[in-house]
């Protein structure tokens, strides 16, 4: 009896698995500026049409990731996205009352889905997506 009811939580799991496989689409690249060198903090965002969303976290080394750590994760496959990249800061001392003092890293053009120039095509296919920012000015 115990192998038949491990054998029946077995096939839930996979059914799940394969559920969240087929609606969503794993998402990751490496955001470098145009010299090479990673970007090393901010979020990636991904925009649908239709208002749907994905976030990645930008790593040290410039990666990130949209993954399926439950079923919403990543991006529902078939979409165009307009992609924008957003708090990509840095400190740089604080202020007279003591709060920080946050500087752009990156064109400002890129915190809008609008004007950053970045679309991606969620054909189910394509899984990586690498993106090259300009520094401020």
């Amino acid at each position: 009896m115990n192998r038949f009811v491990c054998f029946i939580l077995f096939c839930a799991v996979l059914g799940m698995t394969a559920g969240c496989g087929s609606k969503n689409q794993k998402v990751s690249g490496k955001v470098t500026f145009t010299d090479g060198s990673p970007l090393t903090t901010g979020i990636v965002c991904f925009v649908a049409e239709d208002g749907s969303t994905g976030r990645g976290e930008i790593a040290l080394d410039g990666t990130y990731v949209m993954g399926f750590e439950s079923e919403k994760n990543g991006i529902p496959k078939g979409g165009t996205y307009q992609v924008s990249i957003i708090n990509a800061l840095k400190e740089e001392g604080t202020d007279k009352t003591g709060m920080p003092i946050l500087k752009p890293l990156i064109n400002r053009k890129y915190d809008n889905v609008k004007t950053s120039g970045l679309t991606f095509i969620a054909d189910g296919k394509s899984k990586t997506f690498d993106i090259t920012v300009e520094p401020a000015k």
